[in-house]
């Protein structure tokens, strides 16, 4: 018989044994199998992880989701099937793993993959075991680094990507790896500078996995490199997504200040540690100088019905603008408006009456102030005999 063909028999024979001695009904997939690919031995060739295409055996790997414990099986053409369950390997050769429950586990802060799988032969075939090596997967989920076994096996590469590897292959656990949060809708209004000066920043938190928020770290900076930031706070378990910054005249910490272009960036992180890296939004300027401030008076003070009342104005506007402009509302005065700095006016009836002063400066920036003015009766007249 030709040697080739003694080859072929030799190996078929094999296979059948080791089938054999385990049986398809305990290398069988949970349906929640969820790593799937192929990994890549220059000793030993192709390794399978997933098999649910029909035709043989069905085969997989599950990561589970919550405690990053592998189980299942693998299998290569060369030297059959490998085992992720312990009740087929019994322990590994060395801690953490050796006492432990899985004898591989996937960690959901680093991405790493460590332990051991095991190869299950029969007869006088191998049965070693395969250690990982900087083994992790990245934000999809595909697996990269290595395994190995001084033994048969070599080095297991999976990924055709990774350095010192090269083919189209990889393997992949989907819904495994924790994703990144998202910080999206980033908006900033610009407060009301006549009574509180300040901007708003608001954001919208998402993630995929349904994780809850954890913090948000939120900065401003007058240089778009953030080198010298003027407002950086950290929020723990937040409940909304907003901040204020106030603007100052001078500067101060946390405080904003005028005429200047800021730049603002938020990150958000997740229950399992996972953020949203650095999110800009836009790059706003503060207005250039303070609104006006208003106030006025009247006199008489305490002035009666139809006396008659001199209203003074006393704002003042800042950042070398002037005042342009004056309009004074006297609700059932005398006459009832005025656009003068300084009217006159009369009420021809008793009670409170509101006034309202709104200064506008040169440079186009406008407040009001509302008082409340107190109508007596009007005075009896007194005539001689």
């Amino acid at each position: 018989m030709d040697l080739s063909i003694k080859k072929i028999f030799l190996t078929i024979s094999i296979l059948i044994i080791i089938l054999s001695y385990f049986g398809f009904k305990n290398i069988q997939a949970d349906s929640g199998d969820n790593t799937s690919g192929y990994a890549w031995s220059e000793n030993i060739g192709w390794i399978s992880f997933n098999n649910t295409t029909g035709g043989g055996s069905d085969y997989g790997v599950q990561v589970d989701p919550s405690t990053g414990d592998l189980s299942g099986y693998t299998w290569s053409e060369n030297i059959g099937w490998i085992s992720f369950n312990r009740s087929d390997t019994g322990n590994p050769p060395e801690n953490p793993f050796k006492n432990g429950t899985p004898i591989a586990k996937h960690d959901k802060n680093s991405n790493g993959i460590t332990g051991w799988m095991r190869v299950l032969a029969s007869g006088d075939g191998w049965d070693g075991w395969i250690k990982f090596y900087n083994t992790t997967l990245d934000i999809n989920g595909d697996w990269h680094g290595w395994a190995w076994s001084d033994v048969v096996v070599g080095w297991i590469s999976f990924n055709g990507s990774d350095p010192n590897a090269s083919n189209n292959y990889k393997v992949s656990s989907i819904g495994v790896v924790n994703q990144p949060p998202v910080a999206s809708n980033l908006s900033i209004t610009k407060g009301n500078y006549c009574s509180n000066p300040a901007h708003y920043f608001s954001w919208t938190y998402s993630d995929f996995d349904g994780d809850d928020e954890d913090k948000y770290e939120f900065q401003v900076d007058n240089d778009s490199d953030f080198s010298s930031l003027v407002a950086s706070r950290t929020i723990n378990n937040p409940t909304t997504n907003n901040q204020t910054v106030l603007v100052y005249v001078s500067p101060a910490t946390d405080k904003i200040i005028y005429n200047t272009t800021y730049y603002w960036r938020v990150k958000v992180y997740d229950s399992n540690g996972a953020d949203s890296g650095w999110v800009s939004g836009s790059s706003f300027i503060t207005e250039t100088h303070q609104y006006p401030l208003i106030n006025f008076s009247w006199s008489p003070s305490n002035p009666s019905q139809n006396e008659e009342i001199i209203f003074t104005d006393e704002s003042t506007v800042y950042g070398g603008s002037s005042k342009s402009a004056w309009s004074w509302s006297l609700i059932d005065g005398n006459p009832a408006s005025s656009s003068q700095q300084n009217p006159t006016t009369q009420f021809n009836s008793t009670e409170e009456k509101q006034v309202t002063l709104q200064v506008t400066d040169s440079d186009g920036y406008s407040c009001s102030m509302s008082k409340a003015v107190s109508i007596q009766s009007e005075l009896p007249q007194w005539q001689e005999d």
